[in-house]
């Protein structure tokens, strides 16, 4: 097997107290220990790595060891995540949505088992975060509320511009614990024996520090793009891949639609859990570009998915939050629910302020996606010191630019802190058959001749 390589980059905007002679610091630059620093910082890590599928989660595990650790120990549903799982039923439900997903999508769990030994947080751990509402739901007949836990997309597609919007949303253990992860992987001979076979892959998605990729926004060497959002089912099944897993297979997809949804309803086994996919191809020409969303709810009647596809093409623009909007399935009657009904009627308002009574540019995709006005409530970007649930991230994918430009902060008061471009001319690691989708010629490496090397 190749050897692993990766590097990090660390985009911050950051103040470093400088010193003057006299040995103190000068006014308005005193230094900062950790528990002064802002609560909202400046900086997206962005960590390249190419390598198995066991090797890029190690890399992952390694270089961000100590945010994993600190995350998994301040996460605050894990205490009861754990104890549902110490139950006879718990420890049942655990293991066979992990026979189910080593059935399936054996790449992912290896790649999850890297981040655990390189981190040194327990696998069991880490499955049991993903596990999430379906260790809860099926073991204790009531959960607490988690909060507004939620995100918004939004597709625009018109003739002036094409975006795909998303604001990540949630918990406040994770403000400034994510990565972007840019990875080149070429399994390894035991990662490919899942039902769904495992391929080379080439992507870079907004990671949670001790979650898999794909989980909530990004894009692929085939030139889709996606983004993510939970849907709170009252009912989710036992013993199916929890969404997690299927949607870290959405970065392995071709831009085939077909393709997309054999992934998503998972024949022969399902999904455990509900959620919504917002995608579109990069390489389509703009006249023939359609943008679409799925609904992903499970399907108590047999072993696969029950899935909604809805298409948006040129002239319409798509909003979708954390419920549902096609598909008949039981939301739990949560805040996450009602967090989004307030954000699609605050969208509905500002929309028919617009010239057009619809966005047509990114001045007003940034209005709706950084607004305030329901702060005290379920803001659309929420940003507050005691609020459980904040917006860590706004991201907007541009497809004829063919950028995806990122911001820490709300982004009416604050500016974009990274741009990565779509065609991977950041991530220039050949593929196996050396189809690079930008031209970039193959790097070769730089040979000295003997009198150079005297």
């Amino acid at each position: 097997m190749f050897a692993i390589l990766y590097v990090l980059m660390t985009f911050a905007s950051l103040i470093v107290s400088p010193t003057d002679y006299h040995g103190k610091a000068p006014p308005g630059t005193e230094s900062h220990s950790p528990s002064t620093l802002p609560r909202r910082q400046s900086y997206i890590p962005v960590h390249y790595v190419t390598g198995c599928h066991y090797e890029v989660g190690v890399s992952v595990g390694r270089v961000y060891a100590n945010m994993i650790q600190q995350y998994v120990k301040a996460y605050g549903p894990l205490k009861d995540l754990l104890a549902a799982y110490a139950t006879p039923k718990g420890k049942k439900i655990y293991q066979d949505s992990l026979d189910s997903c080593r059935r399936y999508f054996p790449q992912y769990v290896i790649e999850m088992e890297g981040m655990a030994d390189g981190s040194g947080v327990p696998f069991e751990q880490l499955f049991i975060i993903t596990l999430d509402d379906t260790l809860l739901l099926n073991v204790n007949d009531n959960t607490p509320d988690p909060g507004p836990i939620g995100c918004t997309s939004i597709l625009v597609n018109q003739d002036s511009a094409q975006f795909l919007g998303h604001t990540e949303d949630s918990v406040k253990e994770t403000v400034n614990n994510y990565i972007i992860l840019a990875a080149h992987v070429i399994p390894s001979e035991r990662e490919k024996g899942g039902i769904f076979a495992a391929r080379e892959e080439k992507f870079e998605a907004l990671t949670y520090v001790a979650h898999l990729s794909g989980y909530a926004s990004g894009h692929n060497m085939f030139g889709l793009i996606f983004s993510v959002n939970q849907i709170f089912v009252s009912k989710p099944l036992s013993g199916r891949i929890p969404r997690e897993i299927v949607c870290r297979a959405l970065l392995a997809a071709r831009a085939d639609l077909e393709e997309i949804m054999f992934i998503l309803i998972n024949p022969g086994c399902g999904t455990a859990n509900g959620f919504n996919v917002n995608l579109g191809f990069l390489n389509n020409l703009k006249g023939e570009r359609e943008l679409h969303t799925v609904e992903v709810v499970p399907d108590p009647t047999g072993p696969y998915s029950n899935a909604f596809l809805t298409r948006f093409p040129m002239g319409f623009n798509s909003l979708h939050t954390n419920r549902l909007l096609h598909l008949k399935y039981p939301e739990l009657n949560q805040d996450g629910y009602h967090g989004s009904l307030t954000r699609e009627n605050r969208y509905k308002i500002l929309t028919g302020q617009m010239p057009n009574d619809k966005i047509t540019n990114l001045a007003e995709l940034l209005t709706v996606l950084g607004n305030q006005d329901d702060m005290g409530v379920y803001p659309i970007f929420g940003d507050s010191d005691t609020a459980y649930v904040n917006t860590i991230n706004l991201g907007v994918f541009d497809f004829e630019e063919k950028t995806w430009t990122m911001w820490c902060n709300d982004p009416l008061r604050n500016q974009p802190l990274l741009q990565l471009p779509l065609t991977f001319k950041d991530l220039i690691y050949p593929t196996l058959d050396e189809l690079i989708i930008n031209n970039i010629k193959d790097v070769q490496p730089v040979v000295l001749n003997d009198k150079e090397i005297k």
